[in-house]
């Protein structure tokens, strides 16, 4: 702990925040690393139906549902929460004087993931629901809903007592992203909750749910945070800063109402398809805007012609200072694989696209992609980058940190890819009418099997990620050099001037 630092206003804030980011960032963890066990047991049970097929609540049903809501409502979520608090109370820069947060956030996290358990039980039981991300029980939905209202409402008020009249990018993706997560999550449970409606309207809730799930809650603190943290890393504003807003706007007008082309040839009005379609492919326009914008301040490529003027050199010492912090390198990873992820969603989005690959594991690769090569990419780096200031102490092992960042990238590459290769092969069998059930069950089996290297590599970074959170949080540094220089770059100097 540094007393001096402490007693600034950065570090008031810091040290307000320290129980309840330790709270969802140990919990999110190991909610990772559940995902990431069971996941990898669900992939083997696509290659080998026959293993544990005894064991009724080891279903690959079950499991599959298990593997991603653990990882979304479990790790994704938790992240989210202890990121939203943190940034937004640091753009606050108003300290509070009675902090009543960790007499309400504290026990509303707690809460949180003791539904979080009861709704992965459910789902082992056999009560969970059949729509995607949905699937714990209905009962459930209330105990979440308080809980969202209990941890969201402080980076509300954050904002209305903030310093500056202006408000950052960041702010404006938190604030969006609070609001609609609990905007959609309360109009779904109306629909599909305990007392469901009947009809058609529970998949359009459900589809318009899981879409916005990962568009309009994940994407948002996912963006906030690379705005918030790229300057701070680089020392330099947010280059074409105009477009971020631009890209805000666009990403709140479509990102909402893509989800329903995912209901191609249901039984549902054509006007709420071709609305799916329309706004999923105009998510170019946000992708493409917000891509620029990052790429351009991370990259900053510079021409530079030679003494002779007959040679010209492409500089981009930028990315060389946001590769030496561990901080940014999962950033510029997470902003690299961004514009992908939204493109071949916008791609996906469209009539044909959807006929031929609606029910493959090519949508399993685009969720993979979007949560965990984008979003959690870009969590991770928070993550490094707020829990040493949280905390006032260095993390543990620098080399745990390089290695979950090799072990991720080679996993999600890997398994992506292999899903995509599935997802291919396995919509051009369904599309061959001569093909049995059995054909286009072996039509992906091959790529299934490869990318089951790539789940453990996933699994190995997630181990690592899990080592190092709880080492932190039990204070167990080593005593290295590379302990004391600090991996993750901690500079209260620094914090002082620029927070």
């Amino acid at each position: 702990q540094n007393p001096a630092f402490e007693s600034t206003e950065v570090g008031r804030i810091d040290s307000s925040l320290r129980t309840p980011g330790l709270l969802f960032t140990v919990s999110g963890a190991a909610w990772l690393f559940i995902s990431g066990l069971v996941g990898l047991y669900a992939m083997l049970k696509l290659v080998a139906p026959s293993l544990l097929d005894w064991v009724p609540f080891l279903t690959y049903g079950r499991v599959k549902a298990v593997a991603v809501n653990a990882l979304t409502h479990g790790w994704a979520t938790n992240a989210a929460f202890a990121l939203v608090l943190w940034i937004m109370s640091r753009l606050s820069e108003r300290a509070p004087d009675f902090d009543f947060r960790r007499f309400l956030v504290v026990p509303a996290g707690v809460v949180y993931n003791i539904l979080v358990t009861l709704g992965i039980l459910g789902i082992f039981w056999g009560e969970g629901r059949p729509f995607f991300l949905l699937e714990m029980p209905a009962e459930l939905g209330t105990g979440f809903m308080m809980c969202f209202l209990l941890i969201l409402v402080w980076p509300i008020l954050d904002y209305c007592r903030r310093k500056r009249r202006s408000a950052f990018i960041s702010q404006y993706y938190v604030l969006g992203g609070v609001f609609w997560l609990v905007w959609t999550f309360s109009i779904t449970q109306m629909v599909i909750g305990p007392e469901p409606v009947a009809g058609v309207v529970q998949i359009i809730a459900a589809s318009w749910f899981s879409h916005a799930f990962v568009w309009v809650w994940l994407t948002p603190v996912a963006l906030a945070t690379a705005y918030y943290l790229l300057p701070k890393l680089l020392g330099l504003p947010v280059e074409n800063y105009y477009l971020s807003f631009f890209g805000f706007w666009c990403l709140a007008f479509f990102a909402l109402w893509g989800g329903t082309a995912e209901l191609v040839g249901g039984p549902v009005p054509l006007w709420i398809q071709v609305m799916g379609y329309v706004c999923g492919f105009l998510l170019i326009l946000p992708v493409t805007s917000i891509a620029i914008n990052l790429w351009h301040t991370t990259f900053h490529p510079k021409l530079t012609s030679s003494d002779d003027g007959k040679t010209a050199d492409v500089q981009m010492r930028r990315f060389n200072v946001m590769w030496s912090s561990p901080t940014g390198r999962f950033i510029v990873t997470g902003a690299v694989v961004f514009p992908i992820f939204g493109l071949l969603c916008a791609l996906d989005s469209l009539p044909h696209s959807r006929e031929a690959l609606q029910f493959t594991y090519w949508q399993d690769a685009l969720f993979l992609l979007g949560v965990y090569g984008f979003y959690s990419m870009i969590a991770f780096g928070g993550i490094y980058f707020m829990l040493p200031r949280l905390l006032g102490r260095e993390w543990p092992s620098a080399n745990l940190m390089i290695s979950h960042y090799k072990y991720s990238v080679i996993g999600i590459a890997t398994a992506a890819i292999c899903l995509f290769w599935a997802g291919s092969a396995q919509g051009a069998a369904i599309a061959d009418t001569h093909n049995d059930n059995l054909a286009i069950v072996k039509a992906s089996w091959m790529p299934l099997l490869c990318s089951l290297a790539g789940f453990l590599f996933i699994l190995m970074g997630q181990v690592c990620f899990l080592l190092n959170v709880m080492r932190m949080a039990c204070g167990c540094n080593t005593g290295s050099s590379q302990a004391k220089g600090g991996p993750a770059l901690l500079n209260h100097a620094e914090e002082r001037a620029n927070a």
